[in-house]
């Protein structure tokens, strides 16, 4: 029977164009929506750049007309271009034009038609502009020259019209009027268009839930939390009024570019993982060390110490019937004497011959027996069979003592002992108040000093040290 991993391998060609053919349109539903966001911002650099059938198109969606003000200004503009062109800009018939655009240019400061599409800046613009051409400090008094028969000349007429067409006209033409909706926003009829995406995602959402609820045996509505991102697909927000929604439809279109293959988004998510891996493992490990740490404080706190001390076996729980400190000692107290003891016993006897040696060349007979010919090297010869034969003494009498059953019983007498007058001396009350402070202590600046310490700690320096690990581990 094939494996698991087999049939995936094997059904996951099939369905992968699927899945590429729905990446594509969730990247032009993205798109839609991040343009769409752009639009009303960028408004300017789309009127200037892209053809003018698709602005107005686009207007429409967004509710955008041109304002009425300024587009009568500008097609005033326009008439007294041609009225020049009939009879000249000295004529009489010109002036009743001039006077409109003076009255209309105060009007234009005075009210601001920009307001509404928040384009103030756009105005302030326009009279910098004209500021700096008539060399005047009033904005209107720049107007009323400008649009004057005795500024106007034939000798400068081309000229000045040409400054107004290229410098003030096209940054009145940005100008525009939105309407507003029932509910009081701006218009926005998005939902236009989003409304086939919205419906194209919303069969697809059913559909594989459903057939994932068949495949895995679950309930429908459990199969839609295995799909969660694509609820982001389903939300009309142009029609909630609520534009910045449409955002989250980045975090789907995320996951179908990874699923779909189109994009590598491997190395990505592992370094995102890293990051979040090594953050949460800074955070638990403290949060865990901490708590233990607390735990201990508050049992010694407590008197823990001292209810062992004085009635160890109350309240402790043995699982085995074994006394593991007992056998534990019997096992180190082995290991001592016929492991250890012998290996260590070559050093043990040259620490004591130089420690003896050392001794004895203060004392007045090693200064006599030196001057003894002859006898120079004896107090050397004497130290090491003294050494030699103490140790091997010392060592044949423990290791008699623990071989012999009586020596054993009577080892173990003396460590119990031992153990017994250490704790009771421990556990009287000046001796064990004391020891609680200074432990408590002791556990508050390890907290203090090594735990909490790991909060500076670079979460970058974290992953590559993982990495590293990694890397040596491949190698």
């Amino acid at each position: 029977m094939p494996s698991r991993s087999r049939l995936v391998r094997k059904r996951k060609p099939q369905s992968l164009w699927f899945e590429k053919l729905m990446a594509i349109v969730a990247i032009l539903d993205v798109g839609f929506v991040l343009f769409d966001l752009s639009y009303v911002p960028w408004r300017d650099f789309y009127y200037r750049y892209l053809p003018a059938a698709f602005h107005e198109t686009y207007d429409k969606i967004k509710g955008i007309e041109p304002h009425r003000d300024t587009q009568q200004y500008l097609e005033l503009v326009d008439n007294l271009e041609e009225q020049v062109a009939a009879t000249g800009v000295q004529s009489s018939q010109v002036e009743p034009i001039l006077e409109e655009l003076r009255q209309q240019s105060v009007a234009t400061i005075d009210e601001n038609p920009f307001q509404i599409a928040n384009k103030t800046g756009t105005l302030e613009k326009i009279k910098n502009e004209m500021r700096d051409r008539m060399e005047e400090e009033s904005a209107k008094d720049a107007f009323r020259q400008f649009w004057n028969q005795n500024h106007l000349t034939p000798s400068n007429w081309r000229q000045e019209i040409a400054f107004f067409n290229e410098e003030i006209a096209p940054r009145m033409e940005t100008n525009y009027y939105r309407s507003l909706s029932v509910r009081g926003t701006f218009t926005d009829r998005f939902w236009a268009i989003d409304i086939w995406f919205i419906g194209l995602f919303g069969i697809e959402f059913i559909a594989r839930t459903w057939l994932i609820s068949r495949r895995v045996g679950m309930p429908w509505k459990e199969a839609w939390l295995l799909r969660w991102y694509d609820i982001f697909w389903l939300i009309p927000f142009s029609g909630l009024g609520v534009p910045l929604l449409g955002l989250l439809r980045i975090i789907p279109l995320i996951f179908r570019l990874d699923r779909s293959e189109l994009v590598n988004l491997k190395p990505i998510r592992a370094q995102i993982n890293q990051g979040i891996v090594a953050a949460l493992a800074g955070e638990i490990t403290e949060t865990v060390v901490i708590r233990i740490i607390d735990q201990l404080q508050n049992a010694i706190e407590e008197d823990a110490i001292a209810d062992f001390l004085h009635s160890p076996r109350r309240q402790y729980i043995d699982l085995n019937d074994i006394d593991e400190i007992e056998v534990l000692s019997n096992r180190f107290l082995h290991l001592s004497v016929y492991e250890v003891l012998p290996r260590i016993k070559p050093d043990l006897e040259a620490l004591l011959h130089h420690s003896l040696t050392v001794g004895l060349k203060g004392t007045a007979f090693y200064t006599s027996i030196q001057s003894v010919p002859g006898l120079k090297d004896a107090p050397d010869r004497i130290v090491k069979e003294l050494v030699e034969q103490t140790t091997d003494t010392l060592y044949g009498l423990v290791r008699g003592a623990i071989e012999d059953p009586v020596g054993a019983k009577l080892f173990e007498r003396l460590v119990h002992k031992f153990t017994e007058s250490l704790g009771s001396e421990v556990g009287k009350p000046d001796n064990i108040d004391e020891i609680q402070v200074l432990l408590s202590d002791f556990l508050e600046e390890v907290k203090i000093n090594y735990v909490r310490r790991s909060e500076i700690e670079d979460v970058e320096v974290i992953i590559q040290e993982s990495k590293r690990l990694r890397e040596a581990a491949q190698k």
